[in-house]
């Protein structure tokens, strides 16, 4: 017991550690000041990349990159990827506010016990926008219709050097191709980065950090804007068989510092069979009078789950989420599981 929390302390501060440096490199003392506090609003573009993928995460408040363990991990935290069964499937269509719609899948397929590769796309609709000249007449074109795509590809493996049958450890990486359509398009890279680890005890938990959206920005005309980076410590316990509390703490490079909190309260009818009620909340949202909170169902039977997320944004409106999963073979909770360790290899299961 001692080594593993030996591990797990050595793991986090290398997170940490990791962090910290970004924050110290030139590369952000030479930008804007402004950067990484509430002064910074409005500083960085593709706020689409900031969209929640999987109706799960959204219903608890996006407190998810410590949970992460199916194909939306790709967008939450790659490190999770390797969590999956053999294989792994995200279906989802968001109602946003006013016309505005979005649509995200994910399919992540095992390569080998220890390693996953995934993909993802994100599809955003904003609607029909009339267009008009600098006196407000209408111009002949008559309208345009903004649309964003993200293409992303990730790989996931486990670090088996500091794994063993108390703990798991696991790295991915993603790289994004972004293009995006207002009038004129824009075109641009970014990666991510996640480390997570699984801590199997009386009290199991789950810690993880990340870095989203590194890469150059978006010119749409003549004059760059940078992605919204973003860092994110993670932390998930399960206090009680079916209690899941989540925690992230945000630090966007367009705005100040931000907490999420998420809950799951589930019930498991038999062994196939799971429901689930969650709930969550989004500290800068409420703190900006744009709601905050969120709340949502989810039900599991055999190899599919369909989950249901609300959330309410004050005077703009409310969105509406709804995914479905599909995960094969059929996907134990990870503690719950009778071999807990996902890197002992599976008997019966090829991975070719």
């Amino acid at each position: 017991m001692k080594k593993t929390y030996t591990k797990a302390v050595l793991t986090a501060s290398l997170a940490a550690a990791g962090l910290a440096f970004s924050f110290s490199d030139p590369l952000f003392a030479a930008e804007d000041p402004r950067y990484f506090s509430s002064k910074a609003a409005g500083t960085t573009t593709a706020d689409f990349l900031n969209l929640a993928a999987g109706a799960r995460a959204a219903a608890m408040g996006g407190a998810y990159s410590a949970i992460s363990d199916e194909a939306s991990a790709v967008y939450w935290n790659p490190a999770g990827l390797v969590q999956i069964p053999k294989l792994s499937a995200v279906f989802m269509r968001a109602q946003y506010l006013e016309e505005i719609s979005y649509q995200y899948a994910a399919y992540a397929h095992r390569l080998s016990y220890d390693s996953v590769m995934a993909g993802s796309v994100l599809l955003t609709d904003i609607g029909a926008i009339t267009e008009t000249d600098i006196s407000g007449g209408i111009m002949p074109s008559g309208s345009f219709t903004p649309r964003d795509q993200v293409f992303t590809l990730s790989y996931s493996k486990a670090i088996l050097e500091f794994s063993d049958k108390d703990i798991d450890v696991s790295v991915g990486v993603s790289l994004k191709y972004i293009k995006s359509s207002i009038v004129d398009s824009a075109k641009s890279y970014a990666g991510d980065v996640g480390i997570m680890t699984y801590n199997f005890g009386d009290i199991p938990y789950r810690l993880a950090v990340t870095a989203t959206n590194m890469g150059g920005g978006l010119t749409y005309d003549k004059e760059s804007n940078p992605l919204p980076l973003t860092f994110k410590l993670g932390a998930a316990v399960n206090p009680f068989r079916n209690l899941l509390v989540a925690t992230d703490v945000v630090l966007p490079k367009n705005n100040q510092p931000n907490v999420l909190l998420g809950v799951e309260l589930a019930t498991t009818p038999n062994e196939l069979t799971r429901l689930c009620i969650r709930g969550g909340l989004n500290a800068q949202q409420m703190s900006d009078g744009l709601g905050g909170l969120s709340i949502g169902l989810g039900a599991t039977l055999h190899f599919f789950s369909l989950d249901y997320a609300y959330a309410p944004m004050g005077e703009l409106g409310t969105t509406h989420r709804i995914s479905l999963t599909f995960d094969f073979p059929f996907r134990s909770p990870i503690f719950q599981r009778r071999d807990r360790t996902v890197f002992t290899k599976m008997k019966g299961v090829s991975f070719k």
